[in-house]
């Protein structure tokens, strides 16, 4: 944050496909749009870091399953 933009605050324009996820997102959690695009790049960063360490992340499915992914950003 700047001395300009004390909150952070930013305007964007989303493409196609991230305007139809962020619908579906919102329609199945209940989070207003500026809450979704907030906890989406707090993920981000957070997959990032781990990345740094190991390039892989170790994701969980609901039912328990792991499944080590390596994802490239």
């Amino acid at each position: 944050m700047s001395e300009d933009n004390p909150v952070g605050r930013v305007n964007v324009a989303l493409i196609g496909e991230a305007v139809d996820a962020l619908a579906k997102l919102q329609e199945r959690t209940g989070l207003k749009k500026v809450d979704l695009v907030n906890r989406a790049l707090l993920v981000y960063e957070f997959v990032d870091a781990e990345l740094k360490a190991g390039k892989q992340v170790l994701v969980r499915d609901q039912d328990g399953r792991d499944q080590l992914v390596k994802i490239f950003l």
